[in-house]
């Protein structure tokens, strides 16, 4: 069988997705190369796992994203914001052992025991050997973004590669994006792209290809063939993130007067 060039969304700790990705698009753990766009980590339970099973494909390109940039830094010193926990990143540490007790609202601190963490020194180098843009054949893929004004990809700053949500905009005005033939990214969701919570499918703006479409929340994982453009896609996820609550407003304070509660379902936001 000829060798293929597939490239897959945020899978965000969803193992059954990547698994359903694979099976459904006949990928070739041998011979077919697999280009990750980044944020394996986090929204979903299972980390551990999703790492083991990128391990056993041969030809693997795996791209930082934002989410994994945070796992990184846990493994580097210990960090562990508030943000990233309650962004997904309890159930990480969970997949690798952690007990990971979180609050019921946003202005509580979790209470993170470390004491049967164990990060697989294979995980380890995986996440070490990420990279944070890649280009084949005149294609880049990335993240979240770049800034398009900016023509040498080595003098974009990290902080776009992985965080980046204006380059859609200014793609959906009608630019193309100059020095490439075509552009991948994850980051944003299809669904917050096109206001539209039941928008699944890979949105393109020009010569910009956008393929996360909600795994980490309650979309689904996609792999797209590059060459053909046909795409495959999990069945879609349920939110894995425990919604939280903003503090209840003090009787008498400024406002209706009454006591609330609002659930913050972070589906409705961006990864």
């Amino acid at each position: 069988m000829k060798s293929r060039t597939f490239v897959i969304g945020d899978i965000h700790g969803r193992i059954e997705a990547l698994k359903q990705c694979l099976q459904r698009s006949n990928f070739n753990k041998d011979s077919d190369k697999l280009i990750v766009l980044g944020d394996i980590v986090d929204g979903g339970y299972n980390t551990y796992e999703v790492v083991e099973e990128l391990l056993t494909i041969k030809n693997l390109i795996y791209v930082v994203g934002n989410h994994d940039e945070w796992i990184m830094n846990h493994i580097r010193s210990g960090w562990a914001e508030e943000v990233w926990l309650q962004q997904g990143g309890a159930n990480t540490l969970r997949s690798y052992g952690a007990d990971v007790k979180e609050g019921e609202y946003i202005s509580d601190k979790s209470n993170v025991n470390t004491r049967g963490l164990n990060i697989p020194v294979t995980h380890q180098n995986f996440f070490d050997k990420g990279i944070y843009y890649y280009i084949e054949n005149n294609k880049l893929f990335i993240h979240a973004g770049i800034n398009p004004k900016i023509p040498k990809i080595e003098s974009q700053s990290k902080f776009d590669l992985i965080w980046d949500r204006n380059l859609i905009n200014w793609c959906r005005k009608g630019n193309i994006i100059p020095n490439y033939d075509e552009v991948y990214i994850g980051h944003s969701t299809t669904q917050h792209i096109m206001d539209n919570r039941d928008y699944m499918k890979p949105v393109r703006f020009g010569n910009l290809w956008c393929l996360d479409t909600g795994a980490g929340w309650y979309g689904k994982l996609t792999i797209m063939n590059i060459k053909t453009k046909e795409f495959w896609q999990s069945d879609i996820q349920n939110p894995a993130i425990k919604p939280l609550k903003k503090q209840p407003k003090a009787p008498g304070s400024i406002g209706n007067g009454r006591l609330y509660e609002e659930v913050i379902t972070n589906a409705d936001n961006d990864m």
